[in-house]
């Protein structure tokens, strides 16, 4: 199927493109969040001169606002649609969204919704749908596109047949000789009306929470693997509506007219139909799930008993007391400046146990670019450090930093060229609002990251002395002079160019603040932040005077992965947490309760080499 270039349905002036002009999207943030649009590439023309180079010219930005599309999902042509997964609902969710490619009716009824135009004319451009007949629902392959900018080049190509197999594509990209006559808004080369604007995506996926989507090539089928606070993964198979998700939308429009045909496309927009589930975690036995919702072993009675908890295509959510995971609570709250807000994941110990607080706090801290660790996911559930170190009585704290991703251009590149500032200052926010609300006893606070976490933990036991008051660094950053330059130079620039921020941002510098107790944990053949790191932190820990502790695993690389390695990690860990913020009594408590799986509290932690 050809691609109509310019998003339009009829224009008075059709124009035939030359050959080799072709349209493809385009994902850019230029408005702060990553969005997608449409362009049309006119071969030979250039409009201020006459070299034949050709130039691209915007159609229109099919999505936009603050929120960002992650990954293109597929492409479907005739049904004009682009499915896309993104942050429209929340940036601590992950959605199938479907947005219409060329559609401007539905671009204009939204507008006329928000009282941006007063009516749809009769004159408007309008395209209708992709496909105008019975055959609208049998799509082939070569209608949808996976992912991919080249392949979404492929699908918008200038010229070739309208149907060809996955082999030709290759070979159409570098002809594209016999473009057939498309309809567009330009009057001429040189003129183009204002582009149309973004549209409001349809959220197709119904549940709450992180879903991650495979689509089949020709876009009738998706495999969603989900999961959410209190509900564990699970992985089914659904069919994309019939007609395309925008079909029964602009029927219900024909032979209508006026507010209420709005008003009845609106209710009819056609979503998934669940076909059968591939897995759900809720009812495997590992997961210690009530034994009354247990299933058979074949497999057709396992569909039937998954499906049977489906009501109304929302997955009843299995209560997260089912499970030995409960899930912690989402906090949100404003940054120390007020420029922006944060979202926390909390976890509390146990009110009958450990008595209603505040509690001991432990931060768990990663906090470096493109990692979101907050979020509605069942990871929350499954942090098994963060859980283990709440049953013994710490309150525990997730909390993205600016600089996390999911959150647009000016919340992620806030830290730039000053790593190491803002993310401490993000930090001290979310222990004053938990110590405000009465959770945390901020005289007992500690936190505990890997890698980037190592760095800011090290960071916050120097740069905020009063607030932290023992630190477990795993695998630290001590100097991003001495870290791997397409990193680094990404986001503090070239050395000799930010000389003052590579200084600040380095831990070196701050260590005469620091105050608390310190363990440092490394492998030594780390071949990802190498131990040259901690070596030179060490060397300033000397000069300064400043006890600390040092863990050293002498076969393991940037994470231990050897069970026994792993096990003795995280007991050397928690014994860390347990003899420095826990009371006396409430470690003897810890003896008496039996719980005394985290090593030799007694004995503490042993003084290794160097510790003063």
């Amino acid at each position: 199927m050809e691609c109509d270039a310019a998003g339009g349905g009829s224009s008075s002036s059709p124009l035939s493109l030359p050959d080799g002009s072709f349209s493809f999207l385009f994902a850019s943030e230029r408005t702060g969040y990553s969005h997608l649009y449409l362009y049309t590439y006119i071969a030979g023309h250039t409009k201020n001169s006459n070299n034949g180079g050709g130039e691209a010219r915007l159609v229109r930005q099919i999505s936009g606002g603050e929120w960002m599309v992650e990954s293109i999902a597929g492409i479907n042509m005739n049904h004009d649609v682009v499915y896309v997964t993104g942050t429209y609902d929340s940036p601590l969710e992950r959605h199938l969204y479907a947005l219409p490619l060329t559609n401007r009716f539905l671009l204009l009824q939204q507008q006329q919704a928000r009282g941006e135009v007063s009516t749809v004319g009769d004159n408007e451009d309008v395209f209708i749908d992709g496909c105008g007949d019975a055959t609208c629902g049998t799509t082939d392959s070569s209608v949808g596109v996976r992912r991919g900018l080249q392949q979404v080049m492929d699908t918008f190509r200038g010229g070739g047949e309208s149907q060809r197999d996955d082999d030709d594509v290759t070979s159409a990209t570098s002809s594209r000789s016999g473009h057939k006559q498309q309809q567009q808004y330009y009057s001429d080369f040189d003129t183009i009306t204002t582009p149309l604007g973004p549209s409001d995506p349809i959220r197709l996926t119904i549940d709450p929470g992180m879903h991650t989507i495979v689509m089949d090539k020709a876009c009738r089928v998706v495999v969603d693997t989900s999961s959410d606070l209190g509900r564990p993964t699970s992985s089914r198979v659904y069919a994309l509506p019939v007609g395309g998700p925008f079909r029964r939308c602009v029927s219900m429009m024909e032979g209508t007219n006026g507010e209420n045909s709005s008003n009845s496309a609106a209710t009819t927009r056609a979503g998934l139909t669940l076909l059968f589930a591939l897995y759900d975690a809720a009812y495997d036995e590992k997961m210690g799930s009530s034994p009354s919702l247990a299933t058979n072993n074949t497999s057709n009675q396992y569909m039937v008993s998954t499906a049977s908890i489906i009501s109304n295509g929302a997955l009843a959510a299995q209560s997260a007391s089912s499970f030995a995971f409960p899930a912690p609570d989402i906090l949100s709250f404003p940054t120390s400046d007020g420029t922006a807000t944060l979202h926390a994941a909390l976890y509390r110990p146990d009110p009958a146990v450990h008595g209603p607080g505040p509690y001991p706090l432990v931060c768990a801290v990663y906090g470096g670019p493109h990692v979101q660790r907050v979020n509605r996911s069942w990871s929350q559930c499954a942090d098994m450090r963060a859980q283990r170190l709440c049953s013994m009585g710490f309150a525990v704290v997730k909390c993205d930093n600016r600089g996390s991703s999911r959150r647009g251009l000016e919340f992620e590149g806030a830290i730039r060229r000053r790593l190491g500032r803002l993310e401490v200052l993000d930090q001290v926010a979310a222990v004053r609002q938990l110590a405000m609300r009465g959770i945390a006893d901020p005289t007992r606070v500690g936190i505990y990251g890997w890698s980037y976490g190592g760095y800011l933990a090290a960071m916050c036991l120097c740069r905020a002395p009063d607030v932290f008051h023992v630190a477990v660094a795993g695998a630290p950053v001590t100097s991003w002079d001495g870290y791997d330059t397409h990193y680094t130079e990404r986001y503090m620039g070239l050395p000799h160019e930010n000389q003052s921020g590579y200084r600040e941002s380095a831990v070196f510098d701050h260590v005469p603040n620091m105050r608390g107790k310190l363990m440092i944990v490394h492998g030594l053949i780390d071949e990802n932040v190498h131990f040259r790191h901690t070596a030179r932190l060490i060397n300033r820990l000397i000069a300064a005077g400043k006890d600390y502790d040092l863990l050293i695993f002498p076969d393991e690389r940037h994470s231990p992965r050897r069970l026994r390695d792993r096990v003795y990690m995280e007991k050397r860990i928690s014994d860390y947490f347990v003899r420095n913020l826990l009371g006396t009594s409430q470690v003897e408590n810890q003896h008496r309760n039996g719980m005394n799986d985290c090593g030799n509290i007694s004995g503490g932690v042993r003084p290794m080499a160097g510790h003063l």
